[in-house]
């Protein structure tokens, strides 16, 4: 696979069968918006977070305005971007009131002294980003679509033409999850992971995906000696023995080499490289 590239997945989890192509068209969509910042030399960092944002944006998976939302009717948005150069990160969870949590992890990475920021206090954050004119606030429409989204957590791995990567997850959680309920999207090496070798970004059922930190795991193959598909094979293997649970996971490494997999009903998927023409996707079902 010739750089640069770009791996999108919807969420792997029990997709109703008329929600998949919608599930395939919105990370198609994801990944030609991230591609077209790489193809005016924007940065691996620029393009994961367009390709995230445009996911939480559209409304039509679990993430920014098609989240889920929790027992109080409220939408409590999770993310983390990851700067796989520099080992580096930005994540925010619990946070409510904004449509891209992203674009606010990833404020949190370049301008604060921290990594993580929830709740109210995330929020507190976020206005700080919009005064300063880091990014635009956008309203946050209508909350919730018609037919609730079918996939657990959007993300994306992208590796530029120097073989920078950066890696995102982001999601509104569990349906009438808890409030102040947390999972696996906003945590280092759970929900998402990148180094200078690989990146992988995770999704399914959060409590379970942090009990074997199954993103750094699944890098940790990688540079072990495994090539990328076998290693998100035995992420998920691995996963699967321990927790019992389902969940997906896409990996990519510094050269362009791409693998996924997943255990769940299936897992929207899109791939690019290269030119916009150069795009494949998945429904990939179990």
């Amino acid at each position: 696979m010739q750089l640069p590239l770009i791996v999108v997945h919807g969420g792997a989890g029990n997709w109703k069968d008329e929600r998949i192509p919608v599930g395939i068209e919105h990370v198609e969509k994801a990944a030609i918006a991230g591609f077209k910042v790489l193809e005016t030399s924007g940065s691996a960092l620029d393009a994961a977070e367009v390709c995230t944002s445009y996911m939480e944006s559209c409304g039509q998976l679990n993430a920014g305005r098609g989240a889920r939302p929790n027992s109080d009717g409220e939408l409590e948005l999770d993310a983390l971007i990851i700067d796989g150069s520099k080992l580096d990160f930005g994540a925010v969870g619990a946070v409510t009131g904004i449509v891209n949590p992203v674009s606010l992890a990833r404020y949190v990475m370049e301008k604060t002294d921290y990594k993580f920021f929830v709740g109210n206090n995330a929020k507190r954050v976020y206005d700080q980003m919009i005064a300063e004119g880091y990014r635009e606030e956008i309203a946050e429409g209508d909350l919730q679509p018609a037919d609730a989204p079918s996939g657990d957590t959007v993300g994306c791995i992208v590796v530029d033409s120097d073989g920078n990567i950066a890696a995102t997850s982001s999601t509104g959680g569990i349906k009438k999850k808890i409030p102040g309920r947390v999972g696996d999207s906003p945590v280092m090496g759970a929900g998402a992971f990148a180094n200078e070798i690989c990146g992988a970004s995770a999704t399914g059922w959060g409590e379970h995906i942090m009990r074997v930190v199954l993103s750094r795991m699944t890098v940790l193959y990688v540079e072990e000696g495994l090539d990328v598909t076998a290693a998100a094979h035995k992420g998920i293997k691995m996963f699967e023995e321990k927790t019992g649970s389902k969940a997906g996971i896409i990996v990519a490494d510094r050269s362009g080499n791409y693998g996924f997999s997943h255990n769940a009903k299936a897992m929207p998927l899109a791939i690019i490289s290269r030119e916009l023409k150069n795009m494949t996707s998945h429904a990939c079902r179990e």
